[in-house]
């Protein structure tokens, strides 16, 4: 099993979730991008945190969480690497 090194986490702000539901929508349409590893969206908090494969380009994964999570109605804030 790999370790932690193989990943690179990201979190990303994610304004606009009012429920579970909402919750559930976004983590759905993260799963679809290649190279997310693991998911946690915080409603509370406003954040998904993410696991990202270390070898994945990363200004084209921001890209399409942009676009999937945008495009659901949602307003992706600040993404930044951790």
């Amino acid at each position: 099993m790999e370790n932690d090194k193989s990943m690179r986490k990201l979190v990303i702000e994610i304004k606009g979730m009012e429920c579970e539901g909402c919750v559930l929508n976004v983590t759905s349409r993260l799963k679809k991008i290649k190279d997310i590893l693991n998911i946690n969206v915080s409603l509370n908090e406003g954040f998904a945190y993410l696991d990202v494969n270390d070898k994945a380009n990363l200004s084209k994964i921001e890209k399409e969480i942009r676009e999937k999570i945008n495009s659901a109605g949602y307003l992706v804030g600040e993404i930044r690497e951790v």
